[in-house]
């Protein structure tokens, strides 16, 4: 897509510690088929060559722009880009990840074509054995308006409160800006995103690659309970000002902290008696929403059934799961 009218698309990418990825991650940025891009790579005080790779790939576009700052974490770094963004849309990548040549080209034409201010596209998650798992699509591309985008972002179906697979009007970032300090700073922004916007395109086509790494923030041993904590904010903004969607909220509460759970198990860490004893009052004391929930799949319904029946089954079938789906 070469048309000069196309608005200018910044396309944020922190860096920290991704020496072996970095050149393929922006590589890909380079050779998308919307090419009215900026390219701002912000070099977040990695302790390894990333700093000078940045520099090196600079010189080789023009459309690439460095930012070196001290550590100050993802959420630091993606400020630090939206900062300095002069395009009218705004997309981020995470640095090890690659993304398709035709994503943003598709995504700024479901915009185009659906009048919304955001618009998110299916992924791949891809191993690092060479591996690409999926989830199921919907078929084809689709228009969500807030409760349904709510309810789908929630149960990480067709996408997720991930930043980095959607393409944003900088509207939606006035006044907004990611939480310094948090490690699951995505859930924390984005229910505001999608009230914002209102209305969400979906486009039914894998274009992010989602690499799965072993030693990645949501594979360490250190247990991220973030996820419940934006929950929790998530349902009170909920209360405040769609009591309507009370319901979606509180499931995804408890979700939520079932989640935190299963990530004691996924990393075979311990959970403290206190904190199974605090994830079971939350499932427990959320029961009646979790029945009204009719959006609720099957298996998630299950899954909150048999936490609450023994804890020491749910453990048993989870990492049986576990071994047959890898997502």
């Amino acid at each position: 897509m070469k048309n000069a009218n196309n608005p200018l698309i910044s396309v944020v990418v922190p860096v920290y510690k991704v020496e072996p990825y970095l050149k393929k991650c922006v590589e890909s940025i380079l050779a998308q088929t919307y090419s009215n891009l900026e390219i701002i790579l912000v070099d977040d005080g990695s302790p390894d060559n990333c700093g000078k790779i940045c520099d090196e790939l600079k010189q080789k576009d023009p459309r690439i722009f460095v930012i070196h700052k001290s550590n100050g974490g993802l959420s630091s770094a993606r400020n630090a880009g939206i900062e300095i963004a002069r395009g009218e849309y705004i997309g981020f990548v995470d640095s090890d990840d690659t993304v398709e040549p035709n994503m943003y080209e598709n995504l700024y034409a479901a915009i185009q074509h659906d009048k919304t201010t955001l618009a998110v596209c299916a992924v791949n998650y891809v191993y690092e054995d060479g591996k690409v798992l999926t989830k199921p699509g919907l078929g084809e591309n689709a228009i969500f308006n807030f409760p349904e985008a709510m309810i789908e972002m929630n149960l990480h179906r067709l996408f997720d409160m991930a930043t980095w697979s959607k393409l944003y009007h900088r509207d939606l970032f006035d006044s907004l800006r990611f939480p310094v300090g948090k490690l699951s700073e995505d859930y924390y922004v984005m229910f505001h995103i999608l009230d914002r916007a209102q209305r969400i395109s979906y486009v039914d086509t894998r274009c992010y690659n989602y690499l799965q790494r072993k030693n990645s923030v949501t594979r360490s041993n250190k247990i991220n309970h973030d996820h419940e904590y934006a929950a929790l904010e998530q349902m009170e903004y909920l209360e405040k000002n769609y009591p309507e969607m009370n319901v979606v909220g509180h499931v995804a509460y408890a979700s939520a902290a079932l989640t935190v759970y299963d990530s004691y198990l996924k990393n075979k860490v311990r959970c403290p008696k206190e904190k199974l004893d605090h994830f079971k009052t939350v499932v427990r004391e959320n029961q009646e929403y979790i029945k009204q929930a009719d959006f609720l799949p099957k298996s998630k319904q299950i899954q909150f059934s048999l936490f609450g029946l023994s804890t020491v089954l749910y453990n048993i079938v989870f990492k049986t799961y576990r071994k047959i789906k890898r997502i």
